[in-house]
């Protein structure tokens, strides 16, 4: 699994937009101090993802959406793949639970993070806009988000020919060549 959360809120996020030449694109803006974090995992060989909302990022909300990754398949060793944000568990953690391995992301490196670009969707849909409820964004949120969980082959792509794509190709090979 590759690991990341969001940040959003109600403060609105101004980004480029197109327009015709000569023309002055304007966008609404609002100051309200609400937000909210959506937590996202996507499976790298199955193209299964995960995604959690929840009103802030701590180390139980970090633990508690492993258990939701988890209980995707109770059986298996879940590996994940996440930055060292604070609130993320450590490898050693004892708090972890057990059928989780985690793995850190270099600092400053958000490029290898491919849940990254899920984010940047997000962020292109709900910028220029004013939203009135963390529930209404959130409803929007989820309309960039529900295609991933219909269609797998969208996480496919999501992660193309990357570092972490050819790493588990190679990991399986060599595994198939031992057993």
């Amino acid at each position: 699994w590759i690991s990341d959360e969001h940040r959003y809120g109600l403060i609105s996020t101004v980004r480029r937009c197109w327009t015709l030449k000569g023309h002055c694109p304007t966008a609404p803006v609002q100051m309200k101090y609400q937000w909210g974090y959506v937590y996202g995992a996507a499976e790298v060989l199955l193209g299964a993802v995960e995604f959690l909302y929840l009103p802030t990022v701590s180390l139980d909300n970090s633990r508690r959406f492993l258990e939701q990754v988890v209980a995707t398949d109770p059986e298996a060793i879940h590996i994940i793949f996440w930055d060292q944000a604070g609130f993320h568990q450590k490898p050693d953690d004892p708090h972890l639970p057990k059928q989780v391995r985690v793995i850190p992301l270099p600092p400053y490196s958000p490029e290898l993070n491919a849940m990254e670009k899920v984010w940047d969707a997000v962020k292109g849909h709900v910028s220029n806009a004013v939203w009135e409820t963390l529930d209404a964004m959130e409803s929007a949120i989820t309309e960039v988000l529900k295609p991933f969980w219909e269609f797998p082959e969208r996480v496919g792509s999501l992660l193309g020919d990357s570092w972490l794509t050819r790493g588990v190709s190679i990991f399986l090979e060599l595994r198939k060549a031992i057993i």
